[in-house]
């Protein structure tokens, strides 16, 4: 079973998953000020580096870390498969991922189609389609820790944060809008290209 189904089952059972975030508002602080020597980068300075949420103050990323899961996994391990419900959004806090065309990955088989590593994201179709079907298969590359955010932490933050919630919801469609451009370039590209070599024969 992946990951994410796992963690379906679990919030759908009522089961306390024990891997939320919970950083105390003082450690929060300290961690994001200019004072605080730590080596490691703190949850505060990640955020500040994630391009979609420049828009976010600081306190708004403080109350937005509360509504993640932290999880770490091992190298090769699944965290969704192809065709899987769609449930979840991730953050790559460090490590990287591979993204496959399969629901069984092989790079073998040629079936690799995309690495992603720290500070990219993840599976924001999952939090936004209702009935949402994994496109591809990711597995973590190495070990790897993710912030996930599911369709429950979700709904919840716009009950009880709604600004912070629609904020977060319009960034999330930001990142389909600017993907689907892509792929929409990367379309014309390609026709464009078959288009010159159907001339030459």
């Amino acid at each position: 079973m992946s990951y994410e189904n796992e963690m379906r089952d679990r919030i759908g059972r009522g089961e306390n998953t024990g891997e939320r975030l919970d950083i105390p508002l003082l450690r929060y602080m300290w961690d994001s000020s200019p004072l605080s020597f730590l080596k490691k980068e703190s949850y505060h300075d990640f955020f500040k580096k994630i391009s979609v949420l420049n828009s976010f103050t600081d306190n708004e990323i403080r109350l937005f870390t509360g509504f993640l899961h932290r999880r770490e996994f091992m190298a090769n391990e699944m965290i969704f498969k192809q065709g899987d419900s769609g449930y979840g959004f991730y953050f790559i806090f460090s490590g990287s991922v591979n993204i496959f065309s399969s629901p069984a990955p092989s790079e073998e088989l040629g079936d690799f189609v995309i690495k992603l590593e720290k500070h990219q994201y993840f599976g924001e179709m999952g939090l936004l389609e209702e009935f949402n079907r994994r496109s591809a298969t990711v597995t973590a590359a190495e070990n790897t820790v993710l912030l996930g955010i599911f369709k429950p932490d979700l709904d919840r933050m716009l009950q009880v944060y709604p600004v912070l919630g629609a904020k977060f919801l319009r960034e999330t469609a930001l990142i389909m809008a600017n993907r689907m451009g892509q792929i929409t370039r990367e379309i014309v590209a390609l026709k464009k290209r078959i288009k010159e070599l159907e001339q030459r024969v």
